[in-house]
This record gives structure tokens, sequence and C-alpha cells, in this order.
């Protein structure tokens, strides 16, 4: 069964699939054009559709960030200006739709446009972001925003890294890693001095982990042999008790005897092959 996060992330990939689907009519006029050597309607239905859909794939990736934002509050608005770009286009699209494939005169195509803008925004304007800003705190430091940006990204790259790797087991190891070293990262940023017990974790335990794992599952995801599988078996589960023991630290304000247990994974890691 799809937990909220997985569900959540699904839902985003169908968003702005609406404009497509309300422009359909316009790429069979651009088809049909062909036909009848309609120059001019091809350049205006086809150019208009072509609009349409780069406005469809600003708001998708502009949700989709949004999404991302609201896991992790790091305080970026490059959903929001993405999803503002998409309205933009739409409107543009509409326009140009209206006046070189309808034949409307100005006037009625700005009008046109405006509406389309105006119902698009409607539509997608609404942030998940923004209601849940108030149980989230915006990280200011400028060096612990780079550290949970690069620490995000790694945890992106294990993530992508096991939809590569056949072994049902092992994505959900990794799934279990990745969700751990989020909720360690949101740890972080609701208490940025945490960051001093955490920082070895973050440098040199996730980026050693991540580029394992992507190594693993470009050479060896969908079949290994017995001895490399095993290690990599084992190092996920060292991953996993880290991850664990980290978040407990961090929990209890302790960072007593982690940060020898994560110099000595961190040599496993540097160890292990993937040849």
């Amino acid at each position: 069964m799809l937990d909220e996060r997985r569900l959540r992330r699904l839902r985003a990939k169908f968003d702005g699939l609406l404009i497509f689907l309300l422009t359909w009519p316009l790429l069979l006029k651009a088809v049909f054009s062909l036909w009848s050597d309609d120059v001019g309607m091809l350049l205006g239905a086809g150019g208009g559709w072509l609009l349409f859909v780069l406005g469809a794939v600003l708001c998708r990736r502009g949700r989709y960030a949004e999404m991302l934002e609201r896991e992790r509050p790091l305080g970026s608005r490059r959903g929001r200006r993405l999803k503002r770009a998409g309205g933009v286009v739409v409107g543009i699209a509409t326009a140009f739709a209206a006046m070189f494939a309808a034949g409307h005169g100005i006037p009625i195509s700005i009008a046109f446009g405006l509406l389309a803008t105006l119902g698009y925004f409607l539509v997608y304007g609404g942030s998940e972001r923004e209601a849940s800003l108030r149980q989230l705190q915006v990280v200011d430091d400028e060096e612990t925003a780079r550290l949970l940006h690069d620490a995000w990204r790694r945890l992106d790259g294990l993530e992508a890294a096991s939809r590569q790797i056949a072994s049902v087991e092992f994505r959900q190891r990794l799934r279990s890693i990745v969700a751990s070293g989020e909720r360690i990262l949101k740890l972080i940023t609701e208490d940025p001095r945490d960051l001093r017990r955490a920082r070895k974790f973050l440098t040199v335990y996730l980026d050693g982990a991540h580029r394992i794992t992507e190594a693993y599952s470009r050479t060896h995801g969908d079949s290994a042999p017995p001895e490399l599988e095993h290690n990599f078996r084992t190092l996920l589960v060292d991953m996993q008790n880290t991850c664990e023991e980290q978040y407990g630290k961090l929990l209890q304000h302790d960072a007593s005897d982690l940060d020898v247990q994560i110099e000595v994974l961190s040599a496993r890691l540097r160890r292990e092959g993937v040849a």
C-alpha cells in the first residue's frame, strides 16, 4: 500500500494534465491544416498548442517543486516561480491561439488570455506550502541552508538510484534510509543548533552512501555476484542502523560516540568496491 508521501508525489505528476486535455482541439486543427495546405492555420494552431504544452510543463514542475518544498522547509520559492511562469505562458498561449487560430481581434484575444490566466490561478494557484508554513521554521543561516540543500540532493540521489535496482529488498531498505535521512534533516531545520552534532553525518556519511549506491545501481542494478550482493546488503543494514542512531542522538542532544561509528561506517563505504 502506498504511503501518504508517495501518494502526494504520484498525484503531483498528474498536475497540469487538464491543460493538455483542454487544448487537444488545437493539435487536431494543426494536423488537419497539413491536408489543406493552410500554413497560417498550421502556425497559429500548432504554435498555440506548443505554448500550452510549455505552460503545462511549467505548471507540473512548479507543483512538484512546491510539494518537495512542503517536505523540505528550506525557504525555497522555486515552485511558486515556476507555477507563475506557467500561468503567464498559458495566458499568452490563449491570446495567441484566439488571434491566429480562431481569427479574433487583438482586444478579444487579450481578454481571452486574461480570463485563461485567471482560471489557471484559480485551479493551480493554491500552495500546499503556504498552508503548512506556520508549522515550519525557515533556515536563515547560509551555511546551514547550503549543507541541508546538499544533503537533500544526496537523498534524492539515493532515491533515484534505488529505482534502478531490481532487488525489492534493497529498494525497501534504501527507502527506509531516505525516510530516516529526511527525519534527521527536518530536525536540523527546526533546530539548526543540531547541525554541529550532525555535520559529519551530512558531509561524510551521506556522500559516501550516495556514491556507493549510485555506483551499485549503475553497474549491478539488475544482478550482482553473491559476494557483492552480500556486502551491499550488509552496508544497507549498517546505513539503516546509523540513520536511526543519528536520529536518536539528535533527539537526545548527545553526540557522544556517534562520530566514531560514522567514521567506521564511512571507512567501510570507501573500502567496499562495486566493480
